[in-house]
């Protein structure tokens, strides 16, 4: 009998998180969440969904100074004294990550790669030892009863990506280090700054109205808009059964990476102008130069790949959550690019 507590002692000994979701920032919702990963592109998004509750949230950033605009941000989050910006993270001192969910309930972890990253050493720090040791310092906290685990749709350990191949692995890591992690795999996500349609605008304004692409953009994409997954997040958090589980998330429809470039086109009035480059070559150059947020090695490896929810896999069906469409989505990222030039965009005629 002993044996068997032993082996469901990270399950059983977590008492039930109880969330009050029906007042507004001032009203303490009774969740205090550590969200690793805040200056990220879906970090104000998912601090925003607790903070609107009456949620305290603690940043935990390496950022030099806390009024970058990537930090900044966040304050407006929560409530007036509800969240704090923990700047000089160092995610090589295990004391510092179990100091930074000392008092909290909640731990979100959103880190991964930035775009400059070449080398599999690099992929494995962020998406291997760094969530591993954020799982390991939940498990010696009694008080932290929910773990949310980002990793993203297709991660696979024969993927050709590091990126993919290092995040199926940390997987793995957490749900050992603590049984009662929520794994969520999104696919590409969709809003204001994101890597998806805001990468193809700026693309285009690098290159001459072109977007680099090393295929026929036959690979598949199921985009979610990333407020559907912040709403996916906190209905986790709420239902105990999605302890210990693994969801992928993806929108309601699937497209080829062609049919989403046609899509943006078409709001902006323009044709598509793709530049087919051979794959192999753009590695090359891709190796010998500095990787940049917009031209990377691994852009140029996953665009190939598809990423798409897998049948028989849990979906955000599961959690309650009915996605917008990414002709919807869109409304919400091309406004300002309709406002400013009348729908067919000054930005794309030079």
């Amino acid at each position: 009998m002993q044996k068997v507590l032993r082996f469901h002692f990270g399950v059983l000994s977590r008492p039930k998180l109880h969330i009050f979701d029906k007042g507004a920032k001032h009203t303490p919702s009774g969740i205090r969440a550590t969200i690793h990963g805040g200056t990220s592109f879906s970090g104000i998004y998912m601090g925003g969904m607790l903070g609107n509750i009456g949620s305290e949230l603690i940043y935990p950033h390496n950022h030099q100074y806390n009024y970058e605009d990537h930090v900044r941000e966040l304050k407006t989050t929560s409530g007036p004294g509800q969240n704090w910006l923990l700047h000089d993270m160092n995610y090589d001192n295990k004391e510092m990550i179990e100091w930074t969910m000392k008092n909290s309930n909640v731990v979100v972890n959103l880190l991964g790669p930035r775009k400059h990253l070449k080398n599999r050493k690099d992929f494995e720090w962020i998406n291997i030892t760094v969530p591993k040791r954020i799982a390991e310092a939940c498990a010696k906290n009694p008080g932290v009863i929910r773990l949310i685990h980002f990793s993203a749709c297709g991660a696979n350990p024969h993927a050709e990506s590091l990126d993919l191949q290092t995040k199926y692995i940390g997987e793995q890591e957490v749900l050992n280090a603590f049984p009662n992690a929520t794994i969520f795999r999104p696919s590409v996500m969709v809003g204001d700054n994101d890597d998806f349609a805001y990468h193809w605008q700026v693309q285009k304004r690098y290159f001459h109205n072109f977007n680099i692409v090393p295929d026929n953009c036959q690979a598949k994409r199921q985009p979610i808009f990333v407020q559907d997954v912040a709403q996916a997040m906190l209905n986790a958090l709420k239902m105990p059964e999605t302890i210990g589980q693994t969801y992928e998330l993806g929108g309601p429809h699937v497209y080829t990476l062609l049919e989403c470039y046609e899509m943006f086109h078409n709001i902006v009035q323009r044709p598509p102008k793709l530049a087919h480059i051979d794959k192999q070559l753009l590695l090359k150059i891709a190796q010998y130069i500095p990787n940049w947020k917009y031209f990377n090695i691994d852009y140029i490896l996953k665009h190939g790949d598809d990423m798409i929810v897998q049948q028989g896999s849990k979906t955000i069906d599961d959690l309650c959550v009915r996605p917008l469409s990414l002709t919807q989505a869109l409304q919400n990222i091309f406004w300002d690019i309709q406002a400013r030039y009348g729908g067919s965009s000054e930005l794309y005629e030079r």
